[in-house]
């Protein structure tokens, strides 16, 4: 089984190719908390989602160097996560 990690930058690499396909060059994918979440509950509805969970999770990957927090894109309440690849 994934992790949750694993699960969520899955689905960033699903939105990462999915701008490939729609707009046809390498723009750096960004997400906001919200939007993941909902993404994740669309992918893997048997788990339970929840936005501070996410951010937890997500500060996590950030120490590791996987995503960082959007500087100009977030605001108070909704952090926008750009992937690393």
């Amino acid at each position: 089984m994934a992790t949750v990690c694993e699960k969520i930058l899955k689905v960033m690499r699903d939105r990462k190719e999915q701008q490939k396909a729609t707009i046809g060059s390498e723009w750096p994918v960004k997400m906001a908390t919200w939007n993941l979440r909902l993404a994740l509950e669309r992918e893997y509805p048997e788990d339970d989602w929840s936005c501070k969970d996410l951010r937890k999770h997500l500060s996590e990957m950030q120490k590791e160097g996987l995503v960082s927090k959007c500087q100009y894109e977030s605001r108070i309440g909704q952090a926008v996560w750009r992937l690393y690849e």
